[in-house]
């Protein structure tokens, strides 16, 4: 049996230039939220909620002192808007990227009704052992937390 030296050196140099130039894969994240980055606001952040279906969702905007607008609460993408996500966990992970002394208002139906006049549609509060929840959390992370209904 005849060794062809050259085509095993041309086989072994192009596995290991395609091991070089490969990117390593990312090692799955569970959070989803790695890349997010929550910097302080003066005015501190509205925390507004909503069901859809049974799933509570969260939309983080940041505090203004002018009124938002229902698309821009639940919309992709609103004015200020940090991030819209589904369950008490993954706003408890969003919290978790918030510094330390940041003020969160959770905005329930009351102060909803009294300042959008009822054109809220679904906004809510989640139900009580939600926002215990979320209360909890923020106090272990150092947030005021607030609801405002």
């Amino acid at each position: 049996m005849k060794i062809n030296l050259p085509s095993i050196f041309t086989f072994l140099c192009s596995a290991f230039l395609f091991a070089a130039c490969s990117h390593p894969k990312k090692p799955a994240t569970t959070t989803g939220f790695d890349n997010l980055i929550v910097t302080h606001s003066m005015k501190g952040w509205e925390l507004y909620s909503w069901p859809e279906g049974n799933i509570w969702k969260f939309s983080f905007l940041k505090g203004t002192n002018r009124l938002k607008t229902y698309s821009e609460v639940t919309s992709p993408g609103g004015t200020g808007k940090l991030v819209t996500v589904s369950g008490v966990d993954s706003a408890n992970m969003v919290l978790d990227k918030f510094p330390a002394a940041e003020n969160i208002l959770l905005i329930g139906q009351g102060w909803l009704q009294n300042t959008w006049r009822g054109q809220y549609g679904n906004l809510q509060l989640p139900p009580q052992s939600a926002i215990d929840e979320l209360r909890s959390f923020s106090a272990r992370k150092g947030l005021t937390f607030t609801v405002a209904n």
